[in-house]
C-alpha cells in the first residue's frame, strides 16, 4: 500500500469517529504553539458559555460544558488564564475580534452550531473555530461531549513542521 493511501485512510477513519465537523479553523499571529500545545491535556480551563441547544437550566448547562472540556483527571477552575468561549447555536460568522465575544442562542432543529475561541483576557481570540453537529438528543448523548470537547482540543495546535524548523536556526537571519 503507498504511502499516501495509507495516510488517507487513517485520515478517513480519524474523521469517522468524530462526531459533528469542524467548519473553519483560525489560528492568529499571537498564538504560539510551543507554549500552548501541552494545555487542553494537562490545564484546567475555563468555559466561557454562551447559548444553550437543550433548553436546561442556564448554569447546569455551564457546569456540564465546563466539565466536558476538561482535560482526564483535571477539575474545573475559575482561577484558569486558559478562558474558552463556547457559544451554542448562535451566529458562525465570527472573525478574530468577535469570537471572544460569539452570542449563543437556544434550541432548534437542525444542526447544533458552535463557535470556539481560546480568549486572553479581553483580547481577541489567539485561536477560533466554527463546527456542527447532527441529531443530538439531549445533554447526556455521549456525542455532545465529544464533539465539544474535539472542538477545544483543536483549538490548541502544535508547531507545524515550519515552527519547529526555525526554532531550530541558530544562524542570525534565518
Amino acid at each position: 500500500m503507498s504511502r499516501h493511501l495509507a495516510v488517507f485512510l487513517a485520515s478517513a477513519l480519524v474523521a469517522a469517529c468524530t462526531p459533528g465537523r469542524i467548519d473553519r479553523i483560525r489560528v492568529e499571529s499571537g498564538y504560539d504553539p510551543q507554549q500552548y500545545q501541552f494545555v487542553p491535556y494537562t490545564k484546567a480551563l475555563k468555559a466561557d458559555v454562551s447559548g444553550n441547544p437543550f433548553g436546561m437550566d442556564q448554569q447546569a448547562f455551564s457546569d456540564l460544558v465546563s466539565d466536558t472540556i476538561q482535560p482526564k483527571g483535571i477539575v474545573p477552575s475559575d482561577a484558569s488564564p486558559y478562558r474558552i468561549r463556547l457559544a451554542f447555536n448562535g451566529s458562525i460568522s465570527v472573525n478574530k475580534d468577535l469570537a471572544c465575544r460569539a452570542s449563543g442562542g437556544g434550541p432548534r432543529s437542525g444542526d447544533m452550531t458552535l463557535v470556539a475561541a481560546l480568549c486572553p483576557g479581553t483580547g481577541a481570540a489567539l485561536t477560533f473555530l466554527t463546527g456542527s453537529v447532527a441529531d443530538i438528543s439531549g445533554p447526556d448523548d455521549p456525542r455532545f461531549r465529544k464533539f465539544v470537547r474535539f472542538a477545544v482540543v483543536k483549538l490548541f495546535p502544535g508547531p507545524s513542521a515550519d515552527d519547529r524548523d526555525r526554532d531550530l536556526c541558530v544562524i542570525p537571519g534565518c
